[in-house]
Order: C-alpha cells, then sequence, then structure tokens
C-alpha cells in the first residue's frame, strides 16, 4: 500500500514538474526597415497543438501589413488571415492536422510589413490562444508585444580636429608692413674754416670736426676754397712801393 502511494505521489510530482518547465510563450514581430521586412511571429512550449489562434494591432501611419503567411518552420500549417490596414488591425488563425509543435523558439507565421511614414510603432498581440487534440483553448502563459523601431538617421562623420581647426579658423592675415618713420636729421652747422699758411703755394683747409652722435645721412659738397695771396707777392710790391718812396724823398 505504501508502495503504491510513493508511485502515485512520484507520477504527480513529475506531472507538475512537467507542466512548470512547458511554459507556452508567443511574441509578436518587431524590427527596424527601410521598405519592407518579413517579420516572424515566434512560439514555444507548445506541443501537438490543433491549432493558434491571435490578433496583431499596429499604426497604419506607420506600417502597413502586406500579407501573413506559414512559416517553414512548422511544415503543413494553414493559415487563414483578415487584414484591415486603415484600422491597423488584423486576425490570424492557424491550423495544422499534423499538429504545430514547437518545443523550442520556432517561427509560427511570417508578416510582411511595408513602412509607409516615419517613426515607430508597437504590434501588440492580443487574445493569443492555442487548442490542443481534444480542440480544447489555452491562453498563452508568456505574451510579448513587437516594436516597429524609427529608422536610423546617418551621421556623417566628424572631420578630426586638425582638420576641424584648419576649415573652422579664419584665414591667416597678411601682415601690413609698419611705415617706417623717416629720422629727423640734425645738420650740424659747419665751424669756421681756418686757413693755415704752409708755404708760398699751397693752403691747407682745416675739416671741422662731426658734432659727437650724430651721423650725416647727406654729405654736403666741399666747398672750394678761395685763394689766398701769397707771402711772397706782397713782400715785392710792400718793397717796390718802399722804393718808389725813397727815390722821390731823395730827389725832393
Amino acid at each position: 500500500m505504501r508502495y503504491s502511494s510513493f508511485i502515485v505521489f512520484c507520477l504527480a510530482a513529475c506531472m507538475l514538474i512537467a507542466s512548470v518547465s512547458a511554459e507556452t510563450r508567443i511574441a509578436a514581430p518587431g524590427g527596424s526597415f527601410e521598405e519592407t521586412a518579413d517579420l516572424p511571429v515566434i512560439i514555444s512550449g507548445v506541443t501537438a497543438a490543433t491549432g493558434v489562434g491571435f490578433e496583431l494591432s499596429y499604426d497604419p501611419d506607420v506600417v502597413r501589413i502586406e500579407r501573413i503567411s506559414a512559416s517553414s518552420d512548422i511544415p503543413g500549417s494553414n493559415v487563414v488571415p483578415g487584414i484591415d490596414n486603415e484600422t491597423g488591425f488584423a486576425k490570424v488563425a492557424v491550423t495544422n492536422t499534423q499538429g504545430i509543435s514547437a518545443p523550442e523558439p520556432a517561427s509560427l507565421v511570417i508578416v510582411r510589413f511595408t513602412r509607409v511614414g516615419p517613426g515607430g510603432s508597437t504590434v501588440v498581440l492580443q487574445e493569443p490562444q492555442w487548442s490542443d487534440a481534444q480542440f480544447m483553448a489555452f491562453n498563452f502563459d508568456i505574451v510579448e508585444n513587437g516594436s516597429i523601431d524609427p529608422l536610423q538617421t546617418p551621421t556623417s562623420a566628424l572631420p578630426s580636429s586638425g582638420s576641424e581647426e584648419s576649415s573652422s579658423s579664419a584665414p591667416a592675415a597678411t601682415p601690413t608692413p609698419e611705415s617706417t618713420p623717416t629720422p629727423v636729421l640734425t645738420t650740424a652747422a659747419p665751424e669756421a674754416t681756418t686757413v693755415l699758411p704752409v708755404s708760398s703755394d699751397e693752403t691747407i683747409e682745416a675739416t671741422p670736426a662731426a658734432s659727437p652722435g650724430i651721423t650725416a645721412e647727406i654729405t654736403q659738397p666741399p666747398v672750394t676754397p678761395t685763394a689766398a695771396s701769397g707771402f711772397s707777392m706782397a713782400t715785392v710790391f710792400a718793397a717796390g712801393v718802399f722804393a718808389v718812396a725813397l727815390l722821390l724823398y731823395r730827389r725832393s
């Protein structure tokens, strides 16, 4: 009796563990694309189901559904879609006489979306259910909504710091040569010329000394000295006059 009770307890425990580990899950499609994309509806934890049904809600100003078709992951499925792109609603029923089994995540159907506007949209799963071999309906344990992400705008590569500085900096100004002030020259008045008699025929003119600290920029042309009377000529003339005077004195 005790052995039979132990067997029953073990079978109940195994059934409980199996039911806990076999959570059913369904995930709506989602992704980011430019024009058209085929996005799957994923299920898992389902074994020998005769059918799966759900509804999709989306923003018709962002995307529209072109078609919903069976996936090759579960062969033999028949898809009956009802699409209303005016309101952004689609109802899907999937049946399979061979049974829908997806113990691991698998694609149930493929939804073809076409982008019709910018931005993003949430794809909401509503009333997802599955039916067993006795056609009893069960709700999925985990339901995950999808998301149509907004398009990523590519950003241009920023120039390097060196090129940025060269492109943003103003052109170097051409230096303007400063006007050089004209120096004011002070010309020292020449000193008096001293004539030194050295001989009867030659005369030396003393050159005036330049004032200290002043450099003459303009050279004055040399003044041509006037020749002075010779010493011998004055003596002869005086002697002649004296001789004539003496002769007249004696005659008188």
